[in-house]
């Protein structure tokens, strides 16, 4: 015997003869079929005999399982729930697949059993976190169809029968460590929604998500802790039936009711055994360049929708006058009404948190608009900086960092996306994912935006990635010491970001090598007009730039260095404090105080850094705690000696710092100075390479 395939069963009348009739229909027939059936008060059991099925007895999924094994016949182990269904060709796709890879345990890919666009939106995300993290962190549900070769099974024990909740997961983890996982390309199970009917997906969010999180840091989730029913809502089905697990030691002979061993669905409606994943919603050489660029763009003002911003027209406050034009190049003014152009349609995707990714995006915008049909997608504060500055500008969710104290709170932070994700999801899908098709994009760009990724694999669109966060999985980075986690952490989230790219272009003010069979290419930092503009010169203050208006500590010890003058921005003060000067931000005053400063003292964040470097400013980074982007921005800052980098912050480092600033000015002038043409010119040829033609 091949296969033995074990399905876990209980009161499974409605959907368990939707999974035999698609085993029998295989093209593939060296398999058994045996039901761990939990005492079912239904059919269950005349079902299975009525398809010639094993019969055992069962209990909670993981004795169920277990029991199914003990009989099993076959060298290879088919865990499926009983409200699934096998696509056609699975059993040989399966075998063909596992076989030929030399795989040890493996889970499927899902196809919701439903028509909803938001269904399959849902399960192809699931899917793809799935593949991105199986060389991470394997693990999986019984809703996938776990598949195992039998000796391995044995040699671990089976699963955890102490277990109520998460017992696949802890059962591929503990047979990974010593064999080889894989996520199946081919074989699809095609999976009920139920649960996400019953519950909706904000309930599963909560449910599943917290157990996710649990499963990366390395612990483990009860049922009851979730607050989690076996038993699925059923017609004419009292409430008195439904089966919470209270014990998780209790078997099933000392239950009044026994749990139903049932697949339900997972996080945002991913359909799910005892546990799914959930899915989280809510960075060659460097060319040189030519400097010299006009200034003008199409952007929004209140009494007209064509501005155009000249250089050479100046007031006396030197701040551009907006004249009004007619623009042939305007996308619409309508948008509700698709372009009529014979140019191409780019969909930029820009991620809303902070305002680096949409500062970039801007520059780059300012080219494209003139020569692509251009829309743009983005949220929060970098929405309101790109719809001023740019027409056919759409919002959709962002997913937000939460900082205390210049550390990521990662509960916050878990808390605060559970919350948004539902509405973020269905904003996502009015705005992004219906004008893709009504307006069929030839190409999406994404500066780290998660929702074009989705998009971009449903819809079949090309997806060039320009960011510098890619740097983290793309190139061979050096990884500062005792950061390890934050390293782990950070390359889930980036590969769950953007998958199957068609080119990775990196902006980093530092250069590794890329990775082995890597499409990426590595660019300077992408600069503002305004910037390459500034002459740089030095006076006497420090330039403090701070994200967060909570850090008091930093404010505490700069008073102390009474005999320097730090101009302070980011906690939206006019005041002077001694030794300290607090602005609120303006542009030009801002401009003026960073090009005159003789240091920089930041966070982590790459726009300021970068521009800091290319104004030659030695600097002191103090990246927030947690946020790995950052911190490799400022380790990178230390080990190119163009400052230094401190996890704490105190008065001794920074007056060491501030007596080495020599040093550092030595190694900044060295540097030669780059503009934006070279990754314009990239930019521009990956449209027209990778667009999908109309």
């Amino acid at each position: 015997m091949k296969i033995s395939i074990i399905i876990p069963a209980y009161n499974e009348e409605e959907t368990l003869p939707s999974l035999l009739k698609s085993i029998k229909t295989q093209n593939f027939k060296d398999y058994e079929i045996i039901i761990a059936d939990a005492n079912s008060t239904d059919k269950t059991r005349e079902i299975g005999q009525s398809y010639a099925c094993k019969i055992v007895e069962g209990g909670l999924p993981a004795k169920g399982r277990n029991n199914g094994a003990k009989y099993a016949s076959g060298d290879i182990l088919l865990f499926l729930d009983a409200d699934l269904k096998l696509s056609k060709n699975y059993l040989t796709d399966m075998l063909d697949e596992f076989e030929s890879n030399n795989i040890d345990i493996a889970i499927s890919q899902m196809i919701p059993d439903s028509d909803k666009n938001t269904d399959n939106l849902l399960h192809d995300f699931a899917n793809k976190f799935m593949v991105m993290v199986e060389n991470i962190k394997p693990h999986g549900a019984g809703c996938y169809g776990i598949i195992v070769k039998k000796y391995l099974h044995e040699k671990v024990n089976g699963f955890d029968e102490s277990l109520d909740f998460g017992e696949d997961t802890d059962y591929i983890e503990r047979i990974a460590k010593i064999s080889n996982f894989k996520v199946l390309r081919n074989p699809k199970v095609i999976v009920s929604t139920r649960r996400l009917e019953e519950e909706g997906v904000l309930q599963l969010i909560k449910t599943y998500g917290k157990s996710t999180i649990n499963d990366f840091r390395g612990k483990r989730t009860t049922a009851d802790e979730l607050n989690y029913s076996f038993e699925h809502n059923k017609k004419n089905t009292s409430s008195k039936n439904k089966i919470r697990v209270k014990n998780p030691l209790q078997n099933s002979k000392s239950m009044d009711l026994k749990p139903k061993i049932k697949s339900n669905t997972s996080t945002t409606g991913i359909k799910k055994a005892k546990k799914a994943k959930p899915i989280y919603l809510k960075p060659t050489s460097n060319p040189s360049y030519n400097r010299n660029r006009s200034k003008s763009n199409t952007i929004k003002s209140k009494n007209s929708k064509n501005i155009k911003l000249n250089k050479q027209n100046h007031n006396k406050n030197n701040k551009a006058i907006k004249e009004p034009f007619k623009n042939s190049n305007k996308l619409t003014t309508n948008k509700n009404s698709p372009v009529k152009s014979d140019k191409k349609t780019v969909f930029y995707c820009v991620c809303g948190e902070g305002m680096g990714h949409a500062i970039r995006s801007g520059v780059i915008l300012e080219k494209l608009t003139k020569m692509y049909n251009v829309y743009i997608f983005s949220g929060d504060k970098a929405y309101n900086y790109l719809n001023e500055k740019f027409d056919n500008v759409y919002e959709i969710g962002v997913y937000k960092t939460i900082y205390d104290h210049n550390s990521v709170n990662d509960i916050a932070t878990f808390i605060q996306c559970m919350k948004s994700t539902p509405s973020d999801i269905k904003k996502a899908y009015r705005t992004l994912f219906k004008l893709t098709r009504k307006l069929k994009p030839n190409i999406i760009v994404s500066d780290f935006e998660n929702y074009s990724n989705l998009i971009s694999n449903i819809m079949h669109i090309p997806l060039i990635s320009l960011d510098n966060i890619h740097m983290i999985t793309e190139a061979k980075i050096d990884l500062p010491p005792k950061h390890k986690k934050d390293f782990f952490k950070a390359s889930v989230i980036v590969k769950l970001y953007v998958q199957y790219a068609k080119i990775h272009i990196l902006t980093s003010f530092f250069n590794p090598p890329i990775r082995e069979g890597r499409n990426s290419v590595i660019y300077p930092p992408i600069l503002r007009e305004d910037i390459l503009n500034l002459k740089s010169e030095n006076k006497n203050h420090v330039l403090v730039y701070q994200t967060s208006n909570s850090n008091f500590k930093l404010i505490d010890i700069l008073k102390k260095i009474n005999n320097e003058t730090f101009i302070i921005y980011g906690f939206n003060l006019d005041k002077t404090e001694d030794n300290l000067i607090f602005r609120k931000f303006n542009e030009d005053i801002f401009y003026e105080d960073f090009r005159t400063a003789k240091a920089v003292i930041t966070n982590g964040g790459f726009t300021l850094i970068s521009e800091a470097i290319y104004l030659k400013k030695p600097i002191y980074s103090i990246p927030a705690l947690g946020n790995f982007e950052q911190i490799l921005n400022g380790y990178y800052v230390e080990k190119l000696s163009y400052g230094e980098y401190h996890e704490q912050m105190d008065i001794d480092s920074i007056i060491k710092f501030l007596n080495k600033l020599d040093i550092y000015q030595k190694k900044l002038n060295t540097l030669k100075k780059t503009d934006n043409s070279a990754i314009f010119e990239k930019l521009i040829e990956s449209i027209e390479k990778y667009s999908k033609h109309s």
